[in-house]
């Protein structure tokens, strides 16, 4: 049973609003059903404990004030108290911001501001309570922040939303305002293109605060499939699971547990992978272990996954998935169709991130090449390292603020587990030395994300890279890079 015809909330009898999990609940032919394995736990949920664990989650909500049209803010690891709570806000007609349990508190709070949270959670990672029966027994923890504000708009309708934060090149993300239809119109596509259907799992294998995360999520609910949380041993979790979403480094590390394991007992068969751009020599060697691998293309502004094929020898990353439109204007993709957000969240009201055209333009670069599109890089100077959207100016501006320096610039460099990494070209009011660099690694190490910290730093000649020239070009840095990684 997919849902098919559930790319809005339905309606009980009593005109009160249905979700996919209570459509799977209320079904004598579905409430018993398997729909989520936690293998952190060791538990099973069939669909209709589910529905009665979201709802407990929603009045625990409501007993803490949260209203239809308010803000809640969820920051953590995924767990399947996390997961609830992402159901239950939504079940609640309220707007679901996820938060990186990586950024600095200052950061969160700024972030629940400036998105008018009324409430946000915070998910502490779990506490064992002791051993009994031979197994550990764990506590699942989170902790409530009441915000000042109880905000609701007043010329939106109160229907749940999801706010997703994407990088920008100044001050804070950007939260990107999905109905619950553009997320459902997103997993069509991709469960086509996949396969996936009821009696297959999908492992929620990464954050429900990205756009990737949530996709899984939703794919799974419009299939009525299995979601399975992972255990400890994250590779173990892929393993169990008969699809899985992957960026590049992780990959890389499921093939290494593959060579060490061995194919016994592996249920893998469809592993969709994104992120960044995708070595070749990944997808073939998993191909040797008869898995099948998609390369795709997504933005958090179109719900996840655009572009999808399956695997090949060639870069590009295959056609536009089901209702997605596309434009090559010059050198720029612009997108539209199944999955486009409502717009940003700003000051209160959703601003919409489409031009005059009705298009949005992502800002990567991209050709089309023997029947197939070919991402080239962007137009502005973002790259991504592990999955994550790295932001080069946001990086340069948290470092100007370090006393003594006097410029820097912040590039990318191959790596060939995270695809790519952070590097800083910096100049000090004084001489480059490494006393200076290790006095501001240390006061960096609090003030932004670990994975944006520059993993190496060397002396920025300014007056040699410019040569009369108005500024410096990062293609000269780059090039100066190259030379001082010596390849």
């Amino acid at each position: 049973m997919r849902l098919e015809f559930i790319l809005s909330p339905l309606n009980h009898a009593s005109g009160e609003e249905m979700f996919a999990w209570q459509v799977y609940a209320a079904s004598p032919a579905l409430k018993d059903k398997i729909a989520l394995r936690d293998h952190s736990q060791g538990d099973v949920f069939s669909w209709a404990e589910l529905a009665l664990s979201i709802g407990q989650c929603a009045e625990g909500l409501t007993a803490q004030g949260l209203k239809p049209g308010q803000g809640l803010a969820l920051c953590g690891k995924n767990s399947f108290d996390l997961l609830c709570h992402y159901l239950a806000g939504l079940q609640l007609g309220a707007r679901v911001l996820g938060i990186n349990p990586a950024f600095t508190p200052q950061k969160r709070q700024e972030l629940c501001a400036r998105n008018h949270i009324s409430l946000c959670i915070l998910f502490e990672p779990p506490l064992a309570e002791g051993v009994a029966a031979g197994q550990k027994k764990i506590e699942k923890k989170h902790r409530s922040f009441p915000l000042a504000t109880e905000y609701i708009a007043s010329d939106l309708p109160l229907s749940p939303y999801t706010l997703t934060l994407t990088s920008g090149s100044t001050g804070l993300p950007k939260a990107v305002v999905h109905d619950i239809a553009a997320h459902f119109a997103n997993a069509r596509g991709v469960c086509e293109l996949t396969e996936f259907g009821s009696g297959n799992s999908w492992l929620l294998s990464l954050p429900l605060y990205h756009v990737s995360g949530q996709g899984i999520v939703w794919r799974w609910l419009y299939s009525g499939a299995e979601l399975h949380l992972a255990a400890a041993d994250f590779y173990a979790s892929v393993a169990r699971a008969t699809h899985v979403s992957l960026v590049p480094t992780q990959l890389s590390r499921f093939l290494a547990y593959l060579a060490e394991k061995g194919k016994q007992n592996v249920n893998t068969r469809h592993i969709l992978l994104g992120g960044s751009q995708i070595p070749l020599a990944l997808t073939q060697e998993l191909a040797h272990w008869g898995i099948c691998s998609y390369s795709g293309y997504g933005m958090t502004e179109m719900a996840s996954t655009v572009f999808a094929k399956k695997s090949d020898g060639s870069k590009g990353v295959g056609q536009a998935l089901n209702q997605r439109e596309y434009l090559l204007v010059g050198e720029e993709l612009w997108l539209r169709g199944a999955g486009l957000a409502k717009g940003y969240w700003q000051q209160g009201t959703i601003v919409p991130l489409t031009n005059e055209q009705g298009w949005l333009q992502t800002k990567d670069k991209a050709r089309w090449v023997k029947g197939e599109l070919e991402i080239l890089g962007r137009l502005d100077n973002m790259f991504i390292s592990g999955g994550e959207n790295i932001q080069p100016e946001e990086i340069e501006g948290i470092i100007q603020q370090f006393g003594g320096v006097k410029q820097v610039f912040v590039l990318p460099k191959n790596d060939p587990e995270y695809g790519q990494r952070p590097v800083a070209l910096i100049a000090f009011e004084t001489r480059f030395d490494m006393e200076q660099v290790n006095k501001l690694k240390l006061w960096l190490s609090d003030k932004i994300e670990k994975y944006k910290q520059p993993v190496a730093y060397f002396p920025l000649h300014s007056e040699k890279l410019q040569e009369g020239a108005i500024k410096i070009s990062r293609q000269r840095l780059q090039a100066e890079l190259i030379q001082l990684l010596g390849k």
